[in-house]
């Protein structure tokens, strides 16, 4: 039923489509046009205007002989692409594709949307029985799944969710942690830094001790933490008034989260009560300002789920051998488990996703193309 030379010629066509966050236009003109062919009208929302974008998500819906008797299914993935990913040349050796080398491959998620597009050439071309089945395309979900949270998920029938968006086609990840993203701005005072350093407060030796006081990397096996920008100064010969740093932190336990995130701002505190100066009889310190955001929440999908049950069965009846997995990263699959719609994270082959190292073994993106098909037959 899967026809592997359409399924590799969509994934190309679909790489080789500029789509950075925000600007996904094109990509969902591309898709929109290949379920138009096929029959099969799509809807696309607002949230284009609500951050920003040029485009919102893309929904569509098949309908099959046993609609409102069989539960409804939704798939989904993501058209967003990572930086660099615009001018993308694919290469293909012996089965695997990868970049030209100075750009992403942009698997994370082309492969999701390519298999998703196959499904419904599928369902279309050959006499299965299914019910209801939702496709859902979302925008900017690489820079805080932008585009799931201002979806309306009163447009779907679903409550149960699979998101194409990993990497191994034999793993379903059933949980992800909690995400806070972090921004710190560091206020000191400036001074010329050859003839009068000491009458100035550096922001950025401040931010240094602090980061050089907190827990970074693997805190635990459930909470990971990371400093992931710094900016600040405008000259050498000034001492520096002002750095901002950006970081985050995630946790499977809430109360870790909260934890780590004290921790963090108390290493600021220490930092600043540390490197104060007097100048002309007053005492300076550093000021430091924070924002912080909840990014997503933490799920767990139990083994024992039927939505976990459906992915098991579809992949050991293909001889697949399926295990479970807890992700350290977040997806769209987060939001949607947060408002009630049970979901989990089904892999198509991408490797190495967010570099230019990424590549992917159509092997795996076919396996991924057969369960899901696979998947919509056992759910009758």
């Amino acid at each position: 039923m899967i026809n592997p030379e359409r399924l590799k010629a969509t994934f190309l066509d679909l790489v080789k489509i500029d789509s950075h966050s925000r600007e996904e236009k094109d990509v969902a003109q591309y898709i929109s046009a290949r379920l138009h062919s096929l029959g099969v009208e799509t809807t696309m929302d607002d949230a284009a205007e609500k951050i920003g974008g040029n485009c919102g998500n893309l929904l569509a819906r098949l309908t099959g002989p046993l609609a409102g008797k069989v539960e409804p299914i939704l798939f989904c993935a993501h058209m967003d692409t990572v930086v660099p990913g615009k001018g993308v040349k694919p290469v293909e050796e012996h089965g695997i594709f990868r970049s030209s080398g100075d750009t992403i491959l942009g698997a994370d998620d082309k492969s999701g949307v390519a298999v998703m597009l196959e499904l419904a050439h599928v369902l279309k071309e050959n006499n299965l029985r299914f019910g209801e089945i939702e496709l859902l395309f979302t925008v900017a979900e690489e820079i805080g799944l932008l585009g799931a949270k201002n979806f309306d998920t009163s447009a779907l029938k679903s409550k149960r969710g699979y998101f194409l968006d990993s990497e191994f086609v034999n793993a379903i990840s059933i949980g992800a942690p909690s995400a806070y993203r972090m921004t710190y701005r560091v206020h000191g005072q400036e001074a010329h830094a050859g003839i009068a350093p000491e009458k100035g407060l550096s922001a950025i030796l401040v931010a240094a001790k602090a980061i050089q006081g907190m827990p970074l990397g693997r805190i635990d096996s459930e909470t990971t933490s990371n400093v992931g920008s710094i900016e600040g100064g405008s000259a050498t010969n000034i001492v520096p008034k002002l750095v901002t740093i950006r970081a985050e932190a995630r946790s499977h336990n809430a109360q870790k989260l909260e934890t780590q995130v004290t921790v963090m701002r108390q290493a600021f505190n220490r930092a600043i009560e540390a490197t104060s100066i007097i100048v002309d009889g007053q005492t300076i310190k550093a000021r430091i300002e924070e924002i912080h955001n909840l990014e997503y929440q933490a799920f767990r999908v139990p083994e024992s789920s039927r939505t976990f049950q459906l992915a098991a069965k579809a992949g050991a009846d293909l001889g697949m051998k399926m295990v479970t997995e807890v992700s350290g990263g977040g997806s769209d699959a987060n939001v949607f488990n947060a408002i009630g719609i049970e979901s989990v994270v089904l892999g198509t082959g991408m490797m190495d996703p967010h570099t230019v190292k990424e590549y992917l073994n159509f092997e795996d993106m076919l396996n991924a193309a057969k369960l899901v098909v696979n998947m919509v037959r056992l759910s009758v």
